[in-house]
């Protein structure tokens, strides 16, 4: 028996490995187990098994299964291959960002010595001193203790000589919790026994009464399931010191049980009825239930606090009534934590939430509580999360809900896949046979136009809750309000008036500006030098919370330059500004309101986000200044003012989705005004009000903005009317770039009658020393994506098969 698996790394196909006689019949697909790479160990998942024999090379056998009961199932497998060929990664590169790392094997290579009988070097019995002391040691133990970093050539030729050996150690990162609870000793077996047990404590009060407080927790003794409770409890709750405890368990009274546990906090969360629907949303939800009759797929579009989310509680419920699970995936963490505490106020324990935040043991408990095994709780029925959460193990999912289905945090950007976790739902529920529901106020064009064509459902919802008024939207001229010298800082004169009214009517105010830190740059005044980061081709912004200069590509950060580098001079100008920036203004004009900041910075931990929308909630924060993380669904009663420090850089951006994505950005952050009774104000500060763009915000018409950028794309050959493939090469030599990044978009032209547009170095062509290149492929709908596909993966393999372009990095971004 043979058994192809799929390894955690970047392999163009699977690896094939023997199954051994012993496990034959326990090993199934989906499984994880343990086999060796080029001697060294790693965690694989079992992805077919068969009994021919394969093609003439040596077959290794599979060292041990890792679980009895397969890690994956067949529906994620089919998920992968689909990731893997339609983003074209590798299936190992989908693994990788599938499972959680506390699934993975982690494997230590460790050296120790064989008898020497041969000739040594000097150097050669240096090493073999500290591995003898050592008995067994790492490379990187070695390197540090012989001081030396250039040891590698030498261990090799030792291993030659067979005078040390490598051992491979190997284990799960995953480490369960357990926790010590208190129970009846087995010794104790009826009402005789427990007597003659109180009759030896008549001296040792103490005893005796921890004893009681213990059986005051039955209604009626079970000595065979004796009552079990945690042992900090039992001493917090009974007001017991430890000695007095451990007294009764040398005395055979008590005993103590180690119990696996949980490590994601639960409480007995009692459940709620749904709000009832108001028309409007009774109205949405049953035209909703209508079109999944015909479609797999419906857009929500609804305006900001229209109650959308009511209409999601009110689908959750019909789908757990009819035994199904249910994924509602969010675009941020912090919008994740808000809407947990709603969800199981109706659903209690059943929900659960999956996200990066959550520390490696974490999700490797909610992983196997979906999964059904190791399962401490309730099993989880609906799962909240971001875009990692469609990885989970889902046995009999019926509906996704991707809820602000527009926002760009569903593209993973940064390693492979690079995939969209909006498409790759729909793909997700397919395989499910399920639903998907997306739902925004603000639509992508794409989902808007597949909408219009019939291609999904399409159901409005055009009221806010309670018949609340939309915010009343208007914008400040910033050239005139600096010709009429009314600017204090980066504020017009009527935002801070709206800001004074707001906060004497003891209400609370939300600024947006979408650059963190306190200013993006430096400049010498002298020379008009700007510090650059070391390693990337971008300038260092600084952060007035650290004092220190910092990259936001590579996170190299240096403590604030006193002179200028170039010439010495002593008068650096902050240029531009950021979160930081606007908090310290509103400190000196609002001197006596408390503030806060929600960025990437501030927000670092998962408790981060939590304390910081806690306090905004219960109205302990005034004022809070945000970059885009504020304006994706967050919920706030008692805002009534938005202000938007610099609407044009984000309609500046060289990015052929800008006034789309300025659009969303800017309806979303003024979303967040006025949810309640009053109405709310949002004042957006540009230097061009006549922007069609901000007159469409300022409207509240996001048709007007679709018409004109369908019209736009069309023209010139944008998605949805042309698929894009960006090809981004990575090089540490500009001149092997250069060349390899030609060589790619030269063989695209020949094979292939796409446009082909580039190469072209990026805004920000060098990140961690590496130069980086573009080349953008536009593709008709009437051509076959995959044959593009075919067509520039041999391109790649041409290319990487030269030697001078081994080292080169391609990555190949599908619908970017």
């Amino acid at each position: 028996m043979y058994a192809d698996v799929i390894l955690p790394l970047v392999l163009p196909e699977a690896f094939t490995y023997s199954i051994p006689d012993e496990l034959i019949e326990d090993i199934e697909i989906g499984c994880g187990v343990v086999v060796f790479v080029k001697n060294k160990m790693y965690s694989a998942i079992v992805q077919k098994i068969y009994e021919d024999t394969p093609k003439p090379f040596t077959v290794k056998p599979i060292i041990s299964l890792i679980d009895r009961k397969p890690a994956v199932n067949r529906q994620q497998l089919d998920l992968w291959n689909w990731i893997a060929g339609y983003y074209m990664c590798t299936v190992g590169e989908v693994m990788n960002a599938a499972l959680p790392g506390g699934l993975k094997l982690q494997s230590k290579t460790y050296f120790s010595v064989v008898d020497c009988n041969v000739d040594v070097t000097e150097h050669e019995a240096e090493l073999y001193s500290i591995i003898e002391q050592n008995k067994k040691i790492t490379l990187q133990q070695l390197i540090k203790k012989s001081g030396k970093k250039t040891i590698i050539p030498t261990l090799k030729t030792m291993l030659e000589k067979e005078i040390i050996c490598v051992d491979e150690n190997i284990k799960i990162k995953y480490k369960p919790q357990f926790k010590t609870f208190i129970k009846l000793s087995q010794t104790i077996k009826n009402e005789d026994d427990l007597n003659a047990k109180i009759n030896s404590l008549k001296r040792a009060k103490s005893q005796e009464k921890l004893l009681f407080y213990y059986l005051s927790l039955y209604e009626k003794i079970d000595f065979a399931n004796p009552v079990k409770i945690p042992k900090t409890s039992l001493l917090a709750e009974s007001k017991t010191s430890l000695p007095v405890l451990n007294a009764c368990i040398e005395k055979q009274i008590l005993e103590t049980e180690n119990v696996e546990t949980s490590r994601i906090e639960t409480e007995n969360a009692g459940t709620r009825d749904l709000h009832k629907l108001t028309v409007a949303q009774q109205n949405a939800f049953d035209e909703i239930n209508k079109n999944f009759e015909t479609k797999n797929t419906v857009l929500l579009y609804g305006v900001t606090s229209s109650g959308k989310t009511e209409i999601y509680f009110k689908l959750i419920e019909s789908q757990l009534q009819q035994g199904r699970q249910v994924l509602f995936m969010l675009p941020e963490i912090a919008l994740s934590q808000q809407l947990l505490v709603r969800l199981k106020k109706v659903f209690g324990n059943k929900v659960g939430i999956y996200h990066s935040k959550y520390g490696e043991n974490e999700r490797v408990e909610v992983y196997n509580n979906v999964l059904g095994i190791k399962t401490y709780q309730q099993q989880y029925s609906v799962i909240t999360g971001v875009r990692s959460s469609l990885f989970l193990p889902f046995s009999n999912l019926g509906l996704i809900i991707v809820d602000e289905e527009h926002d760009a945090s569903y593209k993973q950007r940064d390693t492979a896949p690079l995939y969209n976790a909006r498409d790759t739902a729909i793909i997700l529920a397919q395989i499910h046979g399920a639903k998907t529901l997306l739902g925004s106020a603000t639509p992508s064009i794409e989902s808007f136009y597949n909408a219009k064509c019939g291609k999904y459902g399409l159901v409005k919802l055009n009221e806010r809750f309670g018949k609340v008024q939309l915010p009343k939207a208007e914008t400040v001229n910033i050239l005139r309000s600096l010709a009429k010298k009314q600017m204090n800082g980066h504020f017009t004169k009527q935002l801070l008036d709206v800001m004074f009214a707001a906060l004497k009517n003891k209400e609370q105010i939300i600024l947006f500006q979408n650059r963190r830190g306190f200013a993006p740059y430096l400049q010498c005044e002298n020379c008009g030098e700007i510090p650059l980061c070391p390693a990337c081709n971008v300038s260092l912004a600084y952060h007035k919370n650290t004092n220190n200069l910092r990259c936001h590509y590579c996170g190299y950060s240096v403590s604030l330059y006193q002179k200028c580098k170039n010439c010495g001079n002593e008068k650096l100008n902050k240029k531009g500004f950021g979160t930081e920036k606007v908090e310290d203004e509103i400190k000196i004009i609002f001197p006596e309101s408390q503030t806060a900041i929600f960025d990437a910075d501030s927000m670092q931990t998962r408790n981060a986000y939590i304390n910081t929308i806690t306090a905004f909630e219960n109205r302990e924060i005034d004022i809070l200044i945000g970059t885009q993380m504020i304006g994706k669904g967050l919920d706030f009663d008692n805002v009534s003012v938005v202000g938007i420090l610099n609407a044009d850089s984000m309609l500046n951006f060289p990015d052929f989705r800008a006034h789309e994505r300025a659009f969303q950005l800017m309806m979303q952050v003024g979303g967040r005004a006025g949810r309640r009774e009053k109405t709310g104000r949002v004042i957006i500060q540009t230097y061009n009000p006549e922007n069609k763009t901000i007159r469409d915000v300022i409207d509240n018409n996001y048709e007007n903005l679709f018409a004109r950028q369908i019209a736009e794309r069309k023209n010139f050959c944008y998605p949805p009317f042309y698929r894009l493939i960006n090809i981004i090469v990575k090089h540490k030599n500009i001149n092997i770039l250069n060349q390899s990044a030609h060589k790619i978009a030269d063989y695209m032209r020949t094979f292939s009658d796409e446009y082909v547009l580039g190469p072209e170095y990026p805004a920000v062509n060098k990140i961690k020393n590496e130069f980086i290149s573009a080349i953008l492929l536009k593709i008709k709908k009437t051509t076959s994506l995959m044959q593009t596909k075919k067509v520039l993966q041999q391109c790649i393999l041409h290319l990487q098969a030269e030697q001078k372009f081994k080292q080169i990095i391609i990555q190949t971004d599908v619908d970017p």
